[in-house]
């Protein structure tokens, strides 16, 4: 439970062009202050801003709450990572939300944090941010690994709900234990910005998305380029759709890989092949993408390709293992065809449990080059 007179002060802010936010402006902290607030802000609250009833959990983990004068609401709560985990989540604190998750819903994030210490090649705290169903299985989407500063910030997290909770079930949750480290997470803004790229039809299943196709491309399209409705795979892997405006196609797929394994097609992404290839052909794929966070020695994420049949035994040709970083990029992979696919028979697959990341992938051409 929370301490009697741990509340924070409303704050209102603006985005700007770009997604910067200014600087705050303190208001009194009550139900016109938060009414005004609301009034204020880009999307509709789905938490509420002033107060700090928050649930801190797991192993060997300290929390208490400090004052923060001026700052964060005024009030922030100051958790201790006791040491580094592989399983960032073990240590972490629930935000509960006052209104649930539907597909297709763009939520923006935003929230004060800083490091008072970290035990971290660059002294940086490391916070993981998750939007989830607060019990089993804990579904969730918008995984993103964020560098937290030793001065006090504004940090602002995009995605886009892939699932449906109920408000009494939905939480805002950060993954503390990547790092032995000390940190403070004070106020929070979780806002619903409307339903901005796809839509939940009756019956269920998401809506497809169109995507246009640039014009003068070079060779033969082998897949369709304007469609994103890929299946995604994988034991512990997360997705969702997103937005990625002015990029890639405008809109990307988002996969989180919990773990690096040495079989880096556990986790993946199958792009279908409507084109039958044959032997000895020059292929060439060239997709969009970028990382989020990537927990490998270079901080890239790793991206393998390979197509093949789609069907046991699943016997392809092309392998790759790209690095991607974390800004957006169009890579390019040329590959020989050693086998003939039929029609709708072959997939151009992504691999992505090569590492323990967060990666996007927008839109994709694969094109018989062959002269």
């Amino acid at each position: 439970m929370v301490r009697k007179g741990w509340v924070l002060s409303a704050v209102a802010f603006a985005l700007l062009a770009g997604g910067g936010i200014a600087l705050p402006v303190m208001v009194k902290a009550d139900e016109a202050a938060l009414a005004a607030l609301q009034a204020q802000l880009p999307g509709k609250l789905m938490n509420d801003p002033t107060v700090l009833d928050w649930t801190v959990y797991g192993q060997g983990q300290k929390n208490k709450r400090v004052k923060t004068p001026g700052i964060g609401g005024g009030v922030a709560l100051q958790v201790t990572s006791p040491s580094a985990s592989d399983a960032a989540h073990s240590i972490g604190v629930n935000v509960p939300l006052t209104a649930g998750f539907t597909p297709g819903q763009a939520i923006t994030v935003v929230f004060w944090a800083r490091t008072v210490s970290a035990d971290t090649p660059d002294g940086m705290g490391r916070l993981g941010v998750r939007l989830q169903l607060n019990e089993a299985p804990y579904s969730g989407f918008g995984d993103s690994m964020l560098s937290i500063g030793g001065d006090w910030k504004m940090y602002e997290v995009k995605s886009q709900a892939s699932i449906n909770v109920d408000a009494a079930k939905a939480v805002l949750g950060f993954q503390v234990a990547a790092a032995k480290q000390v940190v403070e997470i004070g106020q929070i803004f979780v806002l619903d910005m409307g339903m901005k790229a796809v839509a939940t039809p009756a019956g269920g299943g998401v809506a497809a998305i169109r995507m246009p196709v640039p014009e003068g491309l070079p060779g033969a399209l082998l897949n369709d380029p304007a469609s994103i409705d890929w299946p995604v795979y994988g034991t512990g892997q997360t997705n969702a759709k997103v937005q990625t405006p002015d990029v890639g196609g405008g809109y990307a797929m988002r996969v989180s890989s919990p773990a690096a394994d040495e079989k880096p097609f556990t986790i993946g992404v199958s792009v279908p092949l409507a084109t039958a290839i044959a032997p000895d052909r020059d292929i060439t794929v060239a997709f969009w993408a970028r990382s989020l966070s990537a927990e490998t020695p270079d901080g890239m994420g790793r991206i393998g390709l390979r197509i093949q049949e789609n069907a046991a035994p699943y016997a392809g040709f092309g392998d790759k293992m790209l690095s991607v970083g974390p800004d957006w990029k169009l890579h390019q992979a040329k590959m020989r065809s050693s086998m003939a696919l039929d029609p709708g028979k072959g997939v151009l697959g992504f691999q992505l449990a090569g590492a323990k990341q967060v990666v996007e992938i927008g839109q994709v051409y694969v094109l018989d080059m062959t002269k």
